[in-house]
């Protein structure tokens, strides 16, 4: 039974906005650069903010971008329809100030569309008075780590420098605050020579380990750029033997045998270095699950914003229950400003969670003072909910304009 509370609450409407930032500041020319696989990021991003108002005033907010990424407007627009008229207390089952199940009403469309029930949980707390991540548990850290995830190739940005132009600029995210760094690698994929690629990759690790020192993690990135390569693979694996190198993401796709051979390397040469996969997980009926049994996978990574916060907390429920030992490190969906937030309030709960991907974007729309951020940590809000607010005057005057009204 859902608490009482959240009864005399009824979802009025839905506004659904595309809001736009920069990295660095409009007009400095900063660009995000290829990874193994698309070309340059640029120098802009979107969030397709979502605000969910109830007829007691009340608004939560996520952002849409994985429906965006995959569909259309119009598509969104008749999925969230389906949530207006709907009392808040639909949704979850919430008892004694938790969140313990899901409505089977509601399941599959809060599980594929986990965004919604960042949303719903901001809401929730709003109405409880009480932080979203207090639905789904006792605090267990009053911090969470991020790392700047923006360095992609800058190499192919500022060809002149080389590797030395991802150093800078991972210079320039520690004197910023960050004290871990993750940097996009996989170049013998599409854009170099294979054996190029592969070196060029050792030696961007190698310069930004000799700029930042011994102390700021370091963490990369593949794309999957291996792929067919393990050759190249077990090259690269033994360049960065010494380099300290926190994890290895997707370095190639995710397959049993080719991860053996992964993992093989990984003991040989950097055996403190993890093992991290799992962008799209969905739990147990997934290749990652069988990856996890396979002891091949120290940490998955699936996108808070794709499983939402209530499907996220049921899988590390799982993995706590298989006996596993792999961790979590949430993914965090381009421009997503809430999305961190999201990663935040879950990681503040989650025993389990590692660091937060942090792609460094500010949108001047939103408020969010509460989440503190010094020495590479950011502060875990106690207000309620998501703790993140509207500029209502700059909302109105900029981009009310540009937004989908859903009643």
């Amino acid at each position: 039974m859902a608490d009482k509370n959240l009864e005399g609450h009824v979802i009025k409407e839905i506004q659904v906005t595309p809001v736009e930032t920069y990295f660095g500041s409009p007009g400095s020319g900063r660009i995000v650069g290829r990874n193994s696989k698309m070309e340059n990021y640029g120098i802009n991003q979107r969030e397709w903010l979502v605000q969910v108002t109830t007829d007691s005033g009340l608004t939560g907010l996520s952002n849409a971008r994985p429906a965006m990424n995959r569909g259309s407007l119009s598509a969104l627009h008749d999925v969230l329809k389906d949530l207006v008229g709907q009392r808040l207390s639909d949704f979850f089952t919430v008892s004694g100030g938790r969140v313990t199940n899901v409505n089977p009403r509601w399941s599959n469309l809060i599980e594929r569309y986990g965004f919604i029930d960042v949303a719903l949980f901001d809401l929730i707390g709003q109405v409880l008075g009480q932080p979203a991540h207090s639905l789904l548990g006792d605090r267990v850290r009053d911090t969470v780590e991020g790392y700047d995830s923006t360095l992609y190739f800058q190499d192919l940005v500022n060809p002149a420098e080389g590797a030395n132009a991802v150093a800078r600029e991972a210079a320039e995210a520690v004197e910023k605050g960050w004290r871990a760094v993750k940097l996009k690698l996989g170049r013998p994929g599409k854009w170099f020579e294979p054996n190029a690629g592969t070196r060029r990759d050792i030696e961007v690790v190698e310069v930004v380990r000799d700029t930042v020192g011994p102390d700021i993690k370091i963490l990369v990135d593949a794309n999957n750029g291996y792929d067919g390569r393990l050759d190249l693979l077990e090259d690269f694996v033994r360049g960065i033997g010494d380099l300290d190198v926190l994890w290895m993401e997707e370095m190639i796709t995710e397959d049993i045998g080719g991860y053996r051979k992964l993992k093989e390397f990984r003991d040989r040469y950097t055996p403190g270095t993890m093992l991290v996969d799992g962008e799209g997980d969905r739990g147990r009926d997934t290749i990652y699950w069988q990856l996890m049994e396979e002891g091949l996978l120290d940490a998955i990574q699936p996108d808070t914003l794709h499983m939402g916060l209530w499907f996220y907390h049921v899988l590390a429920r799982d993995i706590d229950d298989s006996g596993h030992a792999t961790l979590i490190a949430p993914h965090n969906y381009n421009a997503a400003y809430l999305g961190l937030r999201a990663n935040i309030q879950f990681g503040a709960v989650t025993k389990r969670f590692v660091i937060a991907e942090d792609s460094t974007l500010n949108f001047e729309l939103y408020r969010g003072d509460e989440y503190v951020f010094e020495d590479g940590k950011y502060a875990v809000p106690a207000s309620p909910g998501l703790a993140v607010s509207i500029d209502r005057e700059l909302y109105d005057r900029v981009y009310r304009q540009h937004e989908t009204l859903i009643r």
